[in-house]
């Protein structure tokens, strides 16, 4: 298959690699100069606890490609979607299928209006994933990821794209119904993103604190409310089990959304906290400990005074 990446970061990087190592053709689309510089001088190399591997890699602006892609796969920022898809237009013809397995809500409704509801598919993963530079990355081969049809319909008309990606072993799980896990990383995002954001703490730091651990629990509990008034069940178990390995493995971690905060650049708040707090406006579900964490997330860090003696 002809595949585009769409957002070369981390995770972009580590799915395309993947591919084409597995024997896809692939092509790179982003934004960032230094990126796609990087990429086309000197591949990528991907190192896991089974060794090293590396592959050429052929990326661009999307107006430096011309062919049409057979699927397209979106990792850029929620905002970023919209703009994104939209450039690449000229690249999506009638038989192109999109999957987004980016974070947050509302990325779906995205790709249905340019692929069509039929040829979009949804989905998360879990794999993590160092950048230590451009086309340089350390990753696992523990993760996996779980996607399924954006319109009601049989899991089983997407073996072409469950084999494509099982055999670029990023360790596929078609779901029947998608929903509860996308739901289910929105809850722990939602929680670690934006606590972390507000407080400066790691993950280590949020599971070390009898405080924070307490506000995590308010915030999967009101996002799971607003999941079940969507219609939508999930476990709080696994997003418990989730945390709980975060805590334990992952604990030097600073999440990306107070990464981006402490650089000054726009988060995903309003794709993941956000999103979950504008639901719950509209379905009657009260949501006051996310909200809050949240309207304090969009507020921009501020430089404290110098002072002198």
């Amino acid at each position: 298959m002809k595949i585009g990446i769409l957002g070369a970061g981390a995770m972009g990087q580590l799915f395309g690699a993947r591919l084409q190592i597995a024997g896809q053709d692939v092509v790179f689309i982003d934004a960032a100069s230094r990126t796609i510089n990087a990429l086309n001088s000197g591949g990528i190399t991907l190192t896991t606890e089974d060794g090293t591997e590396h592959t050429r890699a052929e990326a661009g602006l999307a107006s430096d490609f011309r062919d049409i892609l057979d699927l397209v796969i979106v990792f850029t920022k929620g905002f970023h979607t919209a703009p994104a898809l939209e450039s690449i237009s000229h690249l999506i013809g009638p038989e192109t299928h999109g999957i987004t397995l980016q974070n947050g809500l509302g990325n779906g409704e995205e790709l249905a209006r340019h692929f069509g509801p039929e040829r979009t598919w949804i989905g998360t993963t879990d794999f993590p994933v160092d950048l230590d530079r451009p086309g340089t990355l350390t990753t696992s081969h523990s993760g996996k990821v779980r996607f399924g049809s954006y319109t009601p319909r049989q899991a089983s008309e997407a073996p072409w794209l469950f084999r494509a990606l099982k055999a670029a072993r990023l360790n596929p799980v078609l779901e029947e119904d998608i929903l509860p896990a996308i739901w289910e990383k929105v809850a722990f995002n939602a929680a670690l993103n934006t606590l972390s954001a507000v407080s400066g703490q790691t993950v280590g730091q949020i599971g070390e604190s009898q405080d924070s651990r307490e506000l995590v629990q308010h915030v999967l509990a009101e996002t799971a409310a607003v999941a079940a008034s969507k219609g939508v069940v999930l476990s709080l178990a696994h997003v418990e089990a989730a945390i709980n390995n975060a805590y334990e493995r992952h604990g030097s971690h600073k999440t990306s959304m107070l990464q981006d905060r402490e650089a000054g650049r726009r988060t995903e708040i309003d794709y993941i906290g956000g999103a979950v707090m504008r639901l719950g406006a509209e379905t009657g579900v009260p949501t006051p400990v996310l909200s809050t964490l949240t309207l304090l997330a969009r507020q921009p860090i501020q430089e404290r005074p110098t002072t002198t003696a």
